[in-house]
């Protein structure tokens, strides 16, 4: 039997139950009692408020795990929300960057572990920003922005992603469509935008008063702390994605899928060496940029 032959079975068999399966999803809605309007668990594709527990809870764990030791637990909370708005102001960059080029962008995930999300309910206009997702996790280590891509589009569908585009780069939405300079200006947009947030406060310090300089000044470091990380050559840090791009310019060729996926995992393994098992190094490369600089 073809493949074609096979289709035509599935999709017919597929018919005959359908109204079965309407029936079963209305009992499931019945059964499931009450929902809260927008606010939906554990549904990447759903609109409105999503929610996570496992998310949240694995997150929460792995903090505690990494942070108990710290002065977090003492009562200092306010590093985290200077946190946030420089990993914000990072992911800015990947995303206006990306839409300047025609990327779309499917989310924009501020630490990790996400455990809630808001995703805007889609209008007939079909403005691309309303299709972003934006999530918020329990472990503040960082941020993400997703692409649109022609690999993760294929991924379980059992196709290969098709090769070249079949549009314009101009046009296309996809990621791996737009020329090798665009995805370096991309990928160290994030790093851009936290260097200009550091330079344009620390430029003004001189200049703001002592409780402005207090309240900004760790706004600069960790803008800076974040510049310098993610500058790292290291797959998939922004430095990493930096490298390749630089070697396709230089080459006109692009990485293979695999190689890349590799060196991903082998960057995350450094990653957790660098910042988790040996934090000395780290410790001491900030530790003297910042010593110079205040």
């Amino acid at each position: 039997m073809n493949g074609n032959e096979m289709n035509n079975d599935s999709s017919e068999n597929q018919q005959e139950s359908s109204a079965d399966w309407n029936e079963q999803d209305n009992d499931n809605v019945t059964e499931q009692g009450p929902q809260f309007p927008g606010f939906n668990e554990n549904d990447e594709d759903a609109e409105g408020l999503t929610f996570n527990w496992t998310s949240l809870f694995v997150g929460l764990a792995f903090f505690f795990f990494m942070f108990h030791d710290t002065n977090i637990f003492s009562g200092n909370w306010s590093f985290l929300l200077y946190l946030f708005a420089a990993v914000i102001i990072h992911e800015l960059g990947h995303v206006i960057f990306g839409r300047m080029f025609g990327c779309e962008i499917k989310e924009m995930q501020v630490f990790f572990f996400p455990f809630a999300s808001y995703k805007p309910r889609q209008t007939t206009e079909g403005s691309s920003w309303r299709n972003v997702k934006w999530s918020l996790g329990a472990l503040p280590l960082g941020g993400a922005t997703v692409f649109k891509s022609r690999a993760a589009d294929a991924d379980g569908t059992g196709e290969e992603p098709s090769a070249g585009y079949a549009e314009a780069p101009a046009v296309s939405p996809y990621i791996e469509d737009k020329a090798a300079w665009q995805r370096l200006l991309i990928s160290a947009a994030g790093v851009l935008f936290n260097l200009a947030t550091f330079l344009i406060l620390y430029l003004a310090m001189p200049y703001l008063s002592a409780g402005s300089y207090h309240f900004f000044s760790p706004l600069a470091i960790l803008s800076l702390i974040l510049a310098i990380l993610n500058i790292l050559p290291i797959y998939p840090l922004d430095g990493g994605a930096i490298v390749f791009a630089l070697y396709e310019i230089i080459t006109g060729r692009k990485p293979s899928p695999e190689f890349t996926r590799i060196c991903g995992w082998i960057g995350f393994a450094v990653i957790i060496l660098l910042f988790w098992v040996f934090p000395q190094w780290i410790n001491g490369l900030l530790e003297s940029i910042l010593w110079r600089l205040f």
